[in-house]
Order: C-alpha cells, then structure tokens, then sequence
C-alpha cells in the first residue's frame, strides 16, 4: 500500500510533463517526382544506383537558402520519400529497355555492362526558384573503369510565392537533372565504349 501511494505522484508527474510537449508537425503537403515518360532506349543493361546526398539534400525535409546563405527547412511541405529514392526511380522509368538492354536499381541484384552512380551536391529553393545540381559517373562495370563523368546543374522558377508552388518548382528542377542524366547514360551506356573517355 505505502509503495503505490509512494508512486503515485511520480506517475502524476509523468502525465503532466507528457501534456505539454508540442504536437508533432503534421505537413500540409506531401510531394513526390510522379512517374517519369520513357525518353531513352539503353543499348547495355545499366545498374542505376539511389545517389549519394547529404541528409538535408537527400532526406524528405524541403530546403531554402535565404539571403544570408543560410540554410533553412520549408516548413508544411514533405516529400513522400527520400529525395535520393525519388531520383532514381525517375531515371529508372526515363531509361527504356529490355531483356539484355535495360535500366535495373541496384536492389535488384542483376548482373550490368555498366553502373551509374550520382553524387546529389544541391537540391534546395533559393526563393522562389528551385535548384538541382548533381555529378554523373558511368562505371564500366567488369574492370571499375570510369567510362564518362558529367555535371549536370539545373533551375525552375516558381508559379508564386506559396510554399506549395515552390515545392513544384523544385520538383521540376529534379525532373530536369533526371533528364539530362537520362541523356548522358543513353549517350555512353553504349557497347565497346572506348573506355579513354576519347
């Protein structure tokens, strides 16, 4: 009996610290890339790698760089899963193919001619523009030989000022990158690549 009364108030305690804490920030929005069209037929089967980004580039939360160069967290927007994840689903579904010729994840575990990998260096708002810059690197995937590097930097502008049409611009600026690294693989992905990079 004296052991539970003794309890009691501790457990109170409990109660009372666990009613104030702030409710978890719940976003208005949730965004993601949609499904990319097919624009390129690779001619190998190329292994396409989720790219390599810190957290704050490559995680769910929405960036902006303000005057100052500080970096600060959109608040109400989210994206439905990783940045990185959403990347390479994109060029996944941009780069066509089949059988022996095709464009497979890492996940899948397949046997490739080439890997891509992609390092994300910038994919934040700068007001209301959105930005994405990111490097490219095809390996050929038998000897580890780079086959071709490219930098690809990439903006959109944004319908208005509101947080949800900021998300969209940035959303473009992403399909934009997924793009032209659609279009580098589909360029050197090719076979008996003269691996000089000449």
């Amino acid at each position: 009996m004296i052991r539970s009364l003794s309890t009691l108030p501790l457990a109170l305690v409990m109660t009372a610290c666990v009613s104030v804490l702030p409710p978890p920030d719940v976003p208005e929005g949730l965004y993601r890339f949609g499904a990319m069209p097919a624009e390129h037929s690779v001619q190998s089967t190329v292994l396409v790698r989720e790219p390599d980004a810190s957290r704050l580039f490559g995680g769910r939360a929405i960036a902006s760089e303000d005057s100052t160069g500080a970096l600060r967290l959109v608040r109400g927007v989210e994206w439905t899963d990783s940045a990185t994840r959403m990347m390479q689903l994109a060029l996944l579904d941009s780069l066509g193919g089949e059988g022996a010729r095709a464009a497979v994840s890492a996940e899948s575990g397949a046997q490739a001619d080439y890997e891509l990998s992609w390092r994300l260096s910038d994919f934040t708002l700068a007001g209301t523009n959105g930005r994405c810059s990111l490097e490219a690197t095809l390996v050929d995937a038998r000897t580890r030989a780079v086959v071709a590097q490219a930098n690809v930097s990439t903006s959109a502008s944004a319908s208005g000022s509101d947080n949800p049409s900021r998300a969209g611009a940035l959303i473009e600026a992403g399909r934009a990158c997924v793009r032209e690294v659609g279009d580098f693989v589909a360029e050197k992905a090719v076979p008996d690549t003269d691996l000089s990079g000449s």
